[in-house]
């Protein structure tokens, strides 16, 4: 095989290969984000230890809804409470756990009616730091959303392979739509959250929305 040849078929391996991880249910084996883990932990009891007590109750981790979710990953000692230490081991299991990027379909139903037109952000938690970033998509007449970052935010290989998704972490999910009136507990004042990780969220999430 000549020179140019193998250099093409290299090159279609690479996509072939991302485009079956995007396929499965797993996230694609690309690095994760950089984030500080011991930042992270410190920001996390900054932000949001509003007694003072240097640990996360469930009422401050209403807050953090994405955390809330899934308070039994983080509350490894079991006594009712987050800690920065417990968020910092958290954050570094992501990098273990390899958890780059993940393809994922957000389903909005409001009233038991599928949600058209509505935008749906998944907003990262600011005391990751810079890493994580904004995810978002607009929901089609059968109330199915696609999320993912901006392209320009993607690493150039899944540009190319034309994939999309968003990084792992944690987040705040908004649900706003241009005509409906969707209630605050959906967007400025969210209740909603999720992290994206090897051993939380799939490659699908269902979003009911109650009317005012």
């Amino acid at each position: 095989m000549n020179e140019r040849f193998c250099q093409d078929f290299v090159i279609l391996l690479v996509i072939c290969n991302l485009a079956l991880a995007g396929c499965s249910s797993g996230p694609t084996a690309i690095r994760p984000v950089d984030i500080d883990a011991d930042q992270a932990g410190d920001q996390a009891i900054e932000f949001y230890d509003k007694d003072g007590d240097g640990t996360l109750n469930v009422d401050e981790l209403a807050a953090v809804p994405g955390v809330l979710k899934y308070l039994d990953k983080y509350d490894q000692n079991a006594d009712g409470l987050v800690s920065g230490d417990e968020i910092t081991e958290r954050v570094e299991l992501w990098d273990d756990q390899a958890m780059g990027i993940r393809t994922l379909d957000v389903e909005v139903t409001i009233g038991a009616r599928p949600l058209q037109g509505a935008e749906v952000r998944f907003v990262p938690e600011s005391y990751l730091g810079d890493g994580p970033k904004v995810a978002s998509g607009t929901t089609d007449s059968k109330g199915f959303a696609k999320i993912s970052v901006a392209v320009d935010e993607l690493p150039d290989d899944l540009r190319k392979a034309r994939m999309r998704g968003l990084f792992g972490g944690t987040y705040k999910i908004e649900v706003t739509h241009p005509t409906l009136k969707v209630p605050a507990t959906y967007n400025t004042e969210t209740t909603l959250g999720e992290e994206v990780a090897r051993d939380t969220i799939g490659d699908w999430l269902v979003l009911k929305l109650d009317k005012d």
